[in-house]
């Protein structure tokens, strides 16, 4: 075989090339849609980065493996499945992972129509449910107490008044030991009043740190 064979272009190979151009006109929509979906949120660049490029990865697998197709999938599926073995994976964003997986999938087939209309419904759809939908979001409350201070009870009051939720998540030592730092998942009545419960909570545990992160899935992403 001399070397102009090696590089000849077959009409396969064409078909490959062009179908990793509509992946990637595919992933820019696709991630334009995730953006809008998430409003004023936070946006991981390594999530967006791995929906931009996974149905080209897709579209060159399912080829090279087009004996086997259950192979290509599987495959597939693990490299998009990698980036939460590391990082808490949000249930949308695993979602967008399936949904990313089987565009490629179906233009990796030559199913242009079913992949156009797959991404403008489900992105549609996302943007929609996200954008005009209010959903109950769970937040993050840090109290930093001394050791000396039973954290059971002592902000009852205090979460009645201004959460329709407190659970307790996580305690965990600071300082040495000489502090504790008690977590709570939360839901607050009414966001606005946030200062005021931090003012009152802070008169109780000796004016020490109190934080209240209004996104928690935006600080595992960091």
């Amino acid at each position: 075989m001399n070397f102009s064979e090696l590089f000849s272009v077959g009409a396969k190979d064409i078909e490959i090339l062009f179908n990793i151009v509509v992946a990637l006109v595919s992933g820019i929509i696709i991630v334009l849609g995730y953006n809008l979906s998430k409003q004023k949120k936070g946006v991981s660049k390594s999530f967006v980065a791995t929906i931009l490029l996974l149905p080209m990865v897709v579209v060159v697998v399912i080829p090279l493996i087009a004996t086997d197709l259950k192979k290509a999938l599987s495959l597939a599926g693990i490299f998009a499945l990698v980036r939460f073995r590391s990082i808490p994976g949000d249930s949308k964003d695993i979602f967008y992972i399936f949904f990313t997986l089987a565009v490629g999938v179906a233009i990796a087939l030559n199913y242009y129509l079913v992949a156009a209309v797959l991404i403008l419904v489900v992105s549609v759809i996302f943007i929609l449910v996200n954008r005009f939908m209010k959903f109950s979001d769970d937040q993050l409350l840090k109290i930093t107490i001394p050791e000396d201070m039973n954290y059971n009870g002592a902000f009852d009051d205090i979460f009645a008044k201004y959460f329709t939720k407190a659970e307790l998540s996580d305690v965990k030592t600071s300082n040495m030991g000489t502090l504790f730092i008690v977590s709570y998942s939360v839901h607050m009545k009414d966001e606005a009043q946030a200062k005021e419960m931090i003012d009152e909570i802070r008169t109780r545990n000796g004016n020490l740190n109190v934080v209240l992160q209004m996104d928690p899935e935006l600080y595992m992403k960091l």
